[in-house]
């Protein structure tokens, strides 16, 4: 089964042809870095496109470190602030929800998504144009039923959620399917959650934890997270 959309495909070769980087590109599309890889291998890119794309190696890495700089001095300062309890609950809730590569969380539980988007709310600042909101369904269930429950729980307007039927090709047992919340542009934010996950984790348990190798052992990778 596909999962991304022939319109979404199109769009990242599209997006390719007229210069933009991959990180550019999983930015403004929301999607993993390894898809946009796969679907540009073929893409027939002019002379002067490559030019541009070659003079924006390397500045990835030089950019995606200091964002990482900025991710753990903000983290530092928000972990001390007077929201520390519900920025130490969504970066816990974060580290067994979220993404690795996007920054999602998915869950069937409507109160475990209410606590992380007050987070988003009243510690980030961020408002619901920030968020893409998407609900799985699968095969007999009521998208009507299941559009108001999240529309009801989350206290988000129904029109804001996308319906996925099927995706992933099995069946569910979420009597009202399963939420899936994703930042916008959300690579800063989701560097964020990482050192906010492993300042938590070397405060409680005494001891710190290198910012390279914490990024390692989210990846499962001996390569940096960038």
């Amino acid at each position: 089964m596909r999962i991304h959309s022939e319109t979404k495909i199109n769009k990242i070769k599209e997006m390719r042809q007229a210069g933009l980087s991959i990180n550019e590109i999983v930015d403004a599309l929301t999607i993993p870095k390894t898809t946009v890889w796969h679907h540009i291998q073929n893409v027939d890119i002019a002379p002067n496109i490559l030019e541009i794309l070659k003079s924006k190696r390397g500045g990835s890495a030089v950019r995606s470190r200091k964002e990482w700089v900025e991710a753990e001095n903000k983290a530092e300062v928000i972990l001390s602030s007077k929201d520390s309890k519900l920025v130490i609950s969504a970066a816990m809730l974060y580290w067994g929800e979220g993404g690795k590569k996007v920054c999602d969380i998915t869950n069937t539980d409507p109160k475990l998504i209410q606590l992380y988007l007050k987070f988003l709310y009243d510690v980030l600042g961020m408002n619901n144009d920030n968020i893409k909101f998407a609900v799985r369904i699968f095969t007999g269930m009521s998208s009507e039923a299941c559009l108001k429950y999240w529309s009801e729980n989350l206290k988000v307007d129904q029109s804001k959620f996308i319906l996925r039927y099927n995706d992933g090709g099995i069946s569910g047992k979420a009597k009202y399917g399963i939420c899936r919340i994703t930042l916008k542009k959300g690579s800063r934010i989701l560097k964020l959650m990482h050192s906010l996950i492993r300042l938590s984790f070397s405060d409680i348990m005494g001891f710190k934890i290198p910012v390279a190798q914490w990024i390692n052992h989210r990846r499962g990778t001996g390569e940096m997270y960038v």
